[in-house]
């Protein structure tokens, strides 16, 4: 009987060890998921971020910081370097400030991702813009990236904003 008890307890020992060594890697991969779900503009955890391709994770990051008045995260992230040498970083977030002026806030309702051609991708956006004087107007824009040191910016001169 003694033995039957020793083993019993031999087995339960052993089966919370396992379980515990089990645990870790779990919680490793909802660390990276919940990690992996914050947006790159604010670090906010979005889950439905998560599950975005990284062009449109860069459209959400820039219609968030176009919503937060925040040119100077659109300048040093999502424009690329040729068009950085066309305009000065002062001048941009001027002619940005200048143009948000009248916005209230901009609401995301979706993104898709449409594919890659002619060595960019294309995604459309849907988003609502509340102006200050109460109007409230839907788009739907397309927006065209390119790939420049492993980060997608912005084609402005394709996107009309």
């Amino acid at each position: 009987m003694f033995d039957f008890l020793e083993i019993k307890r031999k087995t339960g020992r052993h089966i919370i060890k396992h379980a515990l060594l089990l645990t870790i890697p779990v919680l490793v991969v909802i660390m990276v998921f919940i990690f992996s779900g914050c947006r790159s503009y604010d670090g906010e955890i979005d889950i439905a971020y998560f599950f975005k391709t990284e062009p449109e994770r860069a459209v959400i990051d820039f219609i968030q910081s176009l919503n937060n008045n925040d040119p100077q995260y659109i300048y040093s992230n999502l424009i690329p370097n040729k068009d950085k040498n066309n305009i000065s970083k002062e001048k941009f977030e001027e002619e940005f400030l200048n143009i948000l002026s009248d916005v209230e806030n901009i609401e995301i309702e979706k993104t898709v991702y449409l594919g890659y051609e002619n060595n960019m991708s294309k995604v459309v956006a849907e988003f609502s813009v509340e102006y200050k004087n109460g109007e409230v107007i839907s788009y739907k824009k397309y927006i065209y990236l390119i790939e420049e040191n492993n980060r997608w910016k912005i084609v402005f001169e394709k996107t009309f904003i």
